[in-house]
């Protein structure tokens, strides 16, 4: 039996019970804490110990088969927990281990001895020397009245009112028959998650990236679309060094595709797919310089229905609130997940609101949005004909290298035809001139880390 099958038989084998709490709901603020499917005599007491923790207080009673707690944490509105940082202790303070499946990692299975015992979840901050969360600058800009300049970072590259990511899981062959040779038809960039691991010895499961490996060397080589982490066999894993190779094996695959790009990229563990761990998912990502893709996509395959309409309606919604808009599909063609009609029927929509909107792979798209975050424009000096501000970033620069786009706003009297910027050491940036929101501004882009620059205008 290979491990994929594996992991499905422990899945279902878990037989759980209907759970008595003993705190109030308001105490657990939106947690679901319970055993499924159980009727026996066992019950566990649930009591809060503050934001993100709480501890659970089984007691078997008479049961004697080994028992599963499910937990389900909040992932939106106020109460929303960070599930990447979320652990399971006992009273011993030992990681145990727990289940959870490749998309719904805020939903928790873990099996518990049929014993009287105490249970911690929690969430854990990050390991020392592993990159804290960014504060998130809302709107980082500098606004200085001897040179009348206003400056501000862009919210989304080249100004653009919003982003769109167009992800392809699994490398399938019709990735590289279909969707890359259509999208560059369209000059889209994609981001294509794939499995990259070798056949398995015992195992009939043949390695679709395998098959076609010199097809994908040579993508990589173009340069024109993104490679993701999709984990190296799409099959789960059962313990901590079997998902360290699934995840780890995959990401330098990658590394060794692009081996002259930042090594930071997109993780989806799958849907189907199960993996248990001691672990946070925070210590995979961080390790292996990934970034958490787990969630908030638009599933495009046909049999959802509606696809097209879905799809321009949803559009025109992250158009209008200035958001990243993630949808991802499967295999492309007729009699697939999605015809090619309809893969076409949709590109043609987003063409039409190219000139609003920055289609990007979604490790562009992250660092963008994560560099923006945690940067911030301060003044160094000015004049009525020149002003010196300083860019600080906070990110990582091996892994962080998308330009982030600069605005500024002048006063009327400032030519922007004789607007001159140049960095600490005099040489020149490219700017061009733009109207947007009614007014004349310029823009130009800069590399992410701490750095000086001037702004100068000649009468």
């Amino acid at each position: 039996m290979c491990r994929f099958h594996l992991c499905l038989s422990l899945w279902l084998g878990w037989c759980v019970c209907l759970l008595v709490g003993t705190s109030r709901a308001s105490e657990l603020a939106g947690v679901v804490v319970r055993f499924e499917k159980y009727e026996g005599p066992a019950t566990i007491g649930v009591e809060s110990l503050g934001q993100f923790k709480f501890k659970m207080t089984v007691d078997p009673k008479t049961e004697r088969e080994p028992l599963a707690i499910r937990v389900e944490l909040p992932t939106t509105g106020r109460e929303a927990w960070p599930v990447v940082d979320v652990e399971v202790r006992d009273s011993r303070g030992q990681a145990i281990a727990v289940q959870r499946g490749g998309t719904e990692w805020h939903r928790l299975l873990i099996p518990v001895p049929a014993t009287t015992a105490r249970y911690l979840v929690q969430v854990v901050d990050p390991q020392e020397g592993q990159q804290q969360k960014l504060p998130a600058e809302k709107e980082p800009q500098l606004t200085d009245q001897k040179s009348g300049l206003n400056v501000s970072i862009a919210r989304w590259y080249d100004g653009r009112q919003a982003v769109l990511s167009l992800r392809f899981d699994d490398s399938h062959p019709t990735h590289l028959s279909k969707a890359i040779p259509i999208l560059r038809e369209y000059g889209f960039r994609g981001t294509f998650m794939i499995n990259p691991g070798q056949r398995e010895p015992n195992c009939r499961r043949r390695s679709s990236f395998e098959d076609h490996q010199a097809e994908w060397e040579a993508v990589a080589r173009r340069g024109d679309h993104e490679f993701a982490n999709h984990s190296a066999h799409h099959r789960g894993a059962i313990g901590d060094e079997d998902m360290e190779a699934e995840i780890g094996q995959a990401a330098q695959a990658i590394w060794k595709l692009s081996p002259d790009k930042s090594k930071l990229t997109a993780l989806n563990l799958g849907g189907g797919t199960l993996w248990e761990t001691t672990r946070t998912l925070r210590y995979y990502l961080e390790n292996y310089h990934q970034f958490d893709a787990l969630g908030n996509s638009t599933g495009m395959d046909d049999t959802y229905g509606n696809r097209v309409e879905t799809f321009g309606r949803m559009l025109a919604q992250h158009l209008e609130r200035g958001l990243w808009f993630r949808v991802h599909y499967h295999y492309i063609g007729d009699g697939l997940s999605s015809s090619e009609a309809n893969f076409r029927a949709v590109l043609e929509i987003a063409k039409e609101h190219q000139a609003d909107l920055w289609i990007a792979g979604m490790a562009d798209i992250h660092k963008y949005q994560t560099e923006r975050n945690g940067a911030a424009l301060s003044l160094v000096n000015s004049s009525p004909q020149q002003l010196s501000f300083n860019l600080s970033c906070l990110t990582d620069v091996e892994l962080y290298d998308q330009p982030l786009t600069i605005e500024v706003t002048p006063p009327k009297s400032w030519p922007l035809a004789r607007i001159v910027v140049t960095d600490k050491q005099g040489q020149a940036i490219a700017v061009r001139t733009v109207h947007a929101a009614g007014q004349m501004l310029f823009r130009f882009e800069l590399t992410p880390r701490t750095a000086d620059y001037t702004i100068t205008w000649s009468p």
